[in-house]
């Protein structure tokens, strides 16, 4: 019996030595990260390189820490004009069409009219944003992150549309609208010139213009040069090792935005009937929420 309590207050006496011993490799190990971590944020003596892809785009990035707590970011970020998807636009050519038939049998057209022209639009999104952010660590040796800032559009990129809906009418509406005007000039107008009429949003007309040769529209939707920009994420701008990679979840605000068609300042009410409901669901949702959400993946290099 004593040899038994002998065992189990040796064992007993054993397990409070082992963790003791495991509290303190613990210690120790936590003290060596800390330390190689505040080491790595030691303002102004690192510098990292990054390149990211992200739903703004793809991008290029340099971070150095300027306190424990703090990386200055600094980059550039572009998303190249792509279509996002495509929408035929109607345009009521019937009026048009009784004045070809009256005059037919005279004037002998040789392009005609439908009840319909149809504008085959393409809708795209494009961007460039230069930026500069800060990032906050809450632990300075941690990976949770805060991050704000501000993105800024260059001049040359200013007249660049954030989404375009753009598009021409066929050739043979086009022909057809020119060649009845030479023939039977509208009364109504001082110069005779009838105008295809691309859509009537709120009351107001929108007439296709000539571009190229062709019957074009235009609409866009553009944001202020200046955006500001919070957001979270994991991951060390400025690696312990020398690669590191961040996950960040953010927005992008942005104000006083604009939507034009035929460079004229538009109301989106009743836009759907003539983009379509995919164009109108997009136009509505950057027009109502001066929100544009980021997702961004990264890959950091240190350099020093």
């Amino acid at each position: 019996m004593d040899y038994f309590c002998t065992y189990n207050n040796e064992a007993k006496q054993y397990r409070i030595k082992m963790r003791k011993a495991f509290l303190a490799l613990f210690v120790t190990g936590m003290t060596c990260f800390n330390a190689s971590a505040q080491y790595n944020m030691e303002a102004f003596r690192h510098i990292s390189i990054g390149a990211e892809a992200g739903l703004h785009g793809l991008g290029v990035e340099i971070a150095m820490p300027i306190q424990k707590h703090l990386v200055l970011k600094a980059g550039y970020n572009l998303m190249p004009p792509g279509n996002l998807l495509y929408t035929d636009i109607q345009i009521d050519t019937k009026d048009f069409r009784q004045t070809q038939e009256e005059y037919d049998n005279t004037m002998h057209f040789q392009y005609k009219f439908q009840d319909k022209a149809i504008v085959n639009a393409g809708v795209q999104m494009g961007m460039a944003n230069i930026k500069a952010m800060l990032n906050w660590y809450p632990v300075a040796s941690g990976r949770f992150y805060f991050a704000g800032g501000v993105y800024y559009t260059p001049s040359a990129h200013q007249d660049d549309p954030f989404i375009e809906i753009s598009g021409n009418v066929n050739d043979n509406d086009w022909a057809a609208l020119a060649e009845l005007n030479e023939k039977v000039p509208d009364p109504n107008r001082p110069d005779g010139k009838r105008e295809l009429i691309l859509a009537t949003i709120s009351g107001k007309e929108y007439a296709l213009f000539e571009k190229d040769g062709h019957g074009h529209m235009l609409a866009d939707f553009k944001m202020d040069p200046l955006k500001y920009y919070l957001g979270f994420g994991i991951g060390r701008c400025v690696p312990n090792g020398r690669l590191g990679l961040q996950l960040e979840a953010g927005a992008m605000v942005y104000h006083n935005s604009s939507i034009r068609c035929q460079n004229q300042e538009m109301e989106l009410k009743s836009v759907g009937d003539s983009f379509g409901s995919d164009a109108e669901e997009i136009l509505d949702y950057v027009d109502k929420y001066p929100i544009y959400p980021q997702v961004t993946l990264r890959l950091c290099f240190r350099v020093l």
